[in-house]
């Protein structure tokens, strides 16, 4: 009887345990439910009524907002709703808002810890925490390269993104590739049946593709894709045939296709269900600082209002930042890289708003960057790079060598693993000229009787097309007659604008120079490089071909009348640096050069050019032979880029597309929320 009792006494306290624990159990869920209300109603508050407060949908404003309520960076609300809030059970909640904004991301975040304790009418609580990030949401960048009109870059290029970098895709979906896309808006010509190379995506097109020498619309028959239609990832790196969709069509494009025709553009998607067909395309090509007055330059107004709301802390698109390096600013006599001399700190106060043409050199201590130095010049850099941010100049910006990323730490340098990309640094290089990478100087790379000295000899720079039209003898303009492919591009860019200004008056045309103070355009209608004699000027009588490809359609004389008003109307972007002429720029490239091994030219980060970025890695030059990685993005409005490869079917530029990076998009950063997994911080 007595083990009786005692085992009935033993269940049953038992049972009174089980009991006490699950309605602890549930009232710790109902005090967790009462939190979890309150994380709600803080979204409600800090978000959609501080968002709807606000002058505009941007950061910006919305930080104003929680200024005005009290809540600035560093600041603390004990109880952001004042009293308990009530539920109708009987339980309540109270909300504690901290907020300290990170600084380290370019632009700032604004960076909100929540912590709600939901609390039960018997004193049971629960108390839980979640991070809010609200940040600029960046127009959705999806292109490893975006361009207006692109030549000669589609000759053994390899377009993929950076899932590359960890091994080929099997038939396990966790390795297939996310898709490259290239973006074109006006117009992308290739060679007829050479060798054209390889998206691994999509190529998007609103404007023409189409043949070189035939004028044929469509792609050269051996530019090849990796993606099925209808796929939306990369499963296999055989090359396949793209399979063209025209958009004017719309049925054509309701799964993701491998090449488009007509793209819609924002005005016409009704036709789509008022969604891009596979993602936002730009209506025109982005500008990295606003044009407001429309004369495609970028004037001191322009250019000091961004400056000054950047240091202010108000710009939208570039938060204020530093610079630390070796440089040189508007260095006077020789000039040379600085190696690991001259190191220094410098901010967009100094470099932004004087005149500034500054060299940086990582080649010996990494370049450390923080959001965002504005340059008011030029920039000549090569070497590595820490940190994450951007550096805009607002003339030209040349990359004289290996821009790399390094993951060391201080004094120690260490090569980056560039198959996890989350922890790489970020590098956004933008100029408000041009760009331009690798040796554009030395006239034209065939010539066989080049050695590798003479290709980084000044005696071989290309001079301006003046000089040899009046110079035929010169050495460097009679070895090889005709301009090099940098030069040839900028004359057929020109003809490009002087047709579309023949075609509508109202247009504003976007000359090149080099060099000189005269305007060259290509005679007729080949893209190839012609005699430098052949080469017109803007004048009356002059013809402007109106081309297909190198067939022309029509022609028409310059009348003096239409010179004038060209000439009045037209901005003008000299490719050639007044303080780093082509003679120093050539300097320091060899210096480089010589300085490392052979292998492919290396860029990291991504090349953000208003107007053109050119660029050229000659096959004949040993240590590159034809070769080029860029692990980033390119976008330009004009795109003038050689990279033949080794030869044969090797691919020569290959880009691997981060899609960290995002072009500034000034006008279109509005304010996202990031709300991180909530996580029980206490009872």
């Amino acid at each position: 009887m007595f083990i009786v009792i005692i085992l009935v006494s033993i269940a049953t306290l038992t049972s009174l345990s089980n009991r006490r624990n699950a309605q602890d159990a549930l009232r710790t869920s109902q005090a967790q439910f009462a939190a979890e209300a309150g994380l709600e109603r803080a979204v409600a508050r800090l978000w959609h009524q501080v968002l709807a407060s606000a002058a505009s949908p941007s950061v910006t404003a919305y930080a104003i907002e929680l200024n005005r309520m009290g809540l600035t960076n560093g600041a603390t609300i004990a109880s952001l709703f004042g009293e308990p809030q009530s539920l109708g059970d009987g339980s309540s909640f109270v909300v504690r808002v901290s907020r300290q904004d990170d600084t380290s991301t370019d632009p700032d975040a604004i960076v909100l810890t929540l912590t709600s304790t939901g609390t039960l009418a018997d004193g049971t609580t629960r108390r839980l925490r979640q991070v809010f990030r609200v940040e600029r949401a960046f127009f959705p960048f999806d292109y490893a390269l975006l361009t207006n009109n692109a030549e000669c870059i589609f000759c053994h290029l390899d377009v993929k993104s950076m899932d590359a970098l960890r091994g080929p895709p099997t038939s396990d979906p966790s390795t297939w590739w996310r898709r490259a896309k290239v973006g074109v808006l006006e117009s992308l010509i290739m060679r007829d049946d050479e060798e054209a190379g390889v998206v691994h995506g999509s190529l998007v097109a609103r404007g023409t593709v189409s043949q070189q020498y035939s004028g044929t619309i469509g792609p050269s028959n051996r530019y090849r894709t990796t993606m099925n239609p209808g796929d939306t990832r990369i499963r296999s790196t055989d090359p396949i045939s793209a399979t063209p969709a025209d958009c004017s069509i719309p049925s054509n494009c309701t799964t993701p296709q491998n090449l488009y025709y007509n793209y819609p553009d924002s005005n016409n998607l009704s036709a789509f269900g008022n969604r891009f067909p596979d993602g936002e395309l730009p209506d025109s090509f982005p500008l990295p600082i606003p044009d407001t007055n429309n004369n495609r330059l970028i004037d001191d107004a322009e250019w000091n209002a961004e400056v000054s709301s950047s240091l202010a802390g108000t710009n939208e698109s570039y938060s204020a930042g530093s610079i630390t390096a070796a440089m040189r600013i508007n260095p006077l006599g020789s000039i040379a890289w600085p190696g690991g001399g001259s190191l220094q700190t410098q901010t967009s106060a100094d470099l932004g708003q004087n005149p500034s043409n500054v060299i940086l050199d990582g080649s010996v201590v990494p370049i450390s960057l923080r959001g965002t130095v504005f340059i008011n010049g030029d920039v000549v850099i090569r070497g590595r790079v820490r940190g994450n941010g951007t550096i805009l100049a607002r003339n030209n910006l040349y990359v004289m060598g290996d821009l790399t990323y390094d993951c060391g730490t201080e004094g120690t340098l260490a090569a980056c693993d560039y198959s996890n990309p989350s922890r790489l640094p970020q590098l956004h290089l933008i100029a408000g000229g041009n760009i331009v990478v690798g040796d554009y100087m030395t006239i034209q790379s065939d010539i066989e009787s080049l050695t590798p000295e003479d290709m980084l000899s000044t005696n071989y720079n290309q001079p301006p097309i003046s000089f040899c039209r009046a110079n035929p003898s010169n050495t460097a303009c009679a070895l090889r007659p005709r301009p090099n492919l940098p030069l040839t591009e900028i004359t057929n860019f020109n003809r490009r604008e002087l047709r579309r200004y023949l075609s509508d008056n109202t247009y504003r045309p976007r000359f090149y120079t080099f060099g000189e103070d005269v305007v060259y355009f290509s005679p007729g209608c080949s893209h190839q490089p012609q005699p430098y004699q052949d080469y017109s000027t803007i004048a009356a009588g002059a013809k402007v071909s109106f081309c297909q490809g190198d067939r022309e359609l029509s022609a028409t004389t310059l009348t003096a009348n239409q010179v004038g008003s060209i000439l009045a109307r037209a901005a003008r972007y000299e490719v050639t640096s007044s303080t780093f002429n082509n003679a120093v720029l050539k300097n320091l490239w060899a210096s480089s050069m010589n300085a490392r091994g052979t292998d492919a030219l290396r860029t990291d980060g991504l090349l953000y050019s208003a107007n053109a970025i050119f660029g050229i890695a000659q096959r004949k030059y040993p240590k590159l032979n034809g070769r080029w990685d860029l692990r980033g993005a390119l976008v330009a409005a004009d795109t003038g880029i050689l990279v033949p490869g080794p030869g044969g079917s090797a691919p020569g530029l290959t880009i691997y597309h981060d899609n960290r990076l995002r072009p500034r998009l000034p006008g279109g950063q509005q304010a996202q929320l990031r709300r991180g997994i909530w996580e029980v911080v206490g009872q």
